[in-house]
């Protein structure tokens, strides 16, 4: 079985669609989805067991920092046979509501994110607090599409702005058909 461990139910939609669009239907769980913490905790608790009956990929946002990202998971994991992979695009900082961002495909795309930008920096300005990106994709989901990001992401055309995680994952369950180690 293969776990993939990651931070919420929009990740969770996510892996599903492109698990989806693989043709990936069975044999595969999810496990945190109480955000980057769980996936720590899950992580740290698995047994030798666990990890001697089972595959378990995590999945991380790089937030301000791919390169602390990616030490904190790498520590958090030591020695075990855990794969990873950190949102957006497993070099860069950010977050998976960047990638879902970029993969908005509406002709006032650029106006719409303009109003939302100028809305984010007014909170800003007038309360001194920092809107993130999550609420810039549940902004768009819910008035575009009346959906919840992770309804929305359900329907996501998986295309281009994917394709690393699409090809990682694709590797993983092909190397676990033949019992190779993926790396």
């Amino acid at each position: 079985m293969i776990y993939f461990i990651v931070e919420g139910q929009t990740d969770k939609a996510l892996i599903e669609n492109i698990l989806h669009t693989l043709g990936i239907d069975n044999d595969f769980k999810f496990a945190g989805l109480k955000g980057d913490g769980s996936v720590k905790r899950y992580i740290e608790n698995l047994t030798d067991h666990e990890l001697s009956e089972n595959t378990y990929f995590a999945i991380i946002d790089a937030d301000n920092s791919f390169s602390d990202s990616e030490k904190k998971l790498q520590k958090c994991i030591g020695d075990k046979k855990i794969y990873f992979f950190i949102f957006p695009d497993h070099k860069n900082s950010g977050e998976l509501e960047d990638l879902i961002l970029s993969s908005i495909d509406i002709d006032n795309k650029d106006e719409v994110i303009k109003c939302f930008n100028n809305y984010k920096q007014c909170i800003k300005d007038s309360i001194n607090k920092d809107i993130e990106n999550k609420h810039k994709l549940y902004a768009y989901t819910t008035l575009q599409h009346n959906q919840k990001p992770e309804e929305y992401i359900k329907t996501l055309d998986i295309k281009d702005n994917f394709e690393e995680l699409k090809q990682k994952i694709k590797e993983l369950f092909e190397n676990l058909l033949y019992r190779e180690d993926p790396t």
